[in-house]
């Protein structure tokens, strides 16, 4: 599974800050970057060093997809409705 590469090479903590989902996702499979602090990691490398079962890290990566697919919908939806 891959996460949607818009938001893959963003860091935890800009994400964080934008979709505090996502810390709720990780926090729920015990991967606490909400208190972390760290700014450096990236998204796309957080599920795969906090880990080890490739399964599990499959669920995690598609929970989060399935809420940036969420906000990518509402985005479009938002941008058709000023074109009209």
């Amino acid at each position: 599974m891959v996460l949607l590469e818009k938001y893959a090479q963003m860091t935890v903590s800009s994400l964080l800050a934008d979709h505090p989902q996502i810390g709720v996702i990780l926090e729920k499979h015990r991967i606490d970057c909400v208190s972390c602090g760290s700014s450096s990691c990236l998204l796309k490398n957080v599920v795969a060093q906090h880990t080890y079962d490739p399964r599990r890290a499959a669920q995690i990566e598609a929970e989060i997809n399935v809420y940036l697919a969420g906000i990518e919908d509402e985005l479009t939806a938002e941008h058709a409705e000023k074109r009209q």
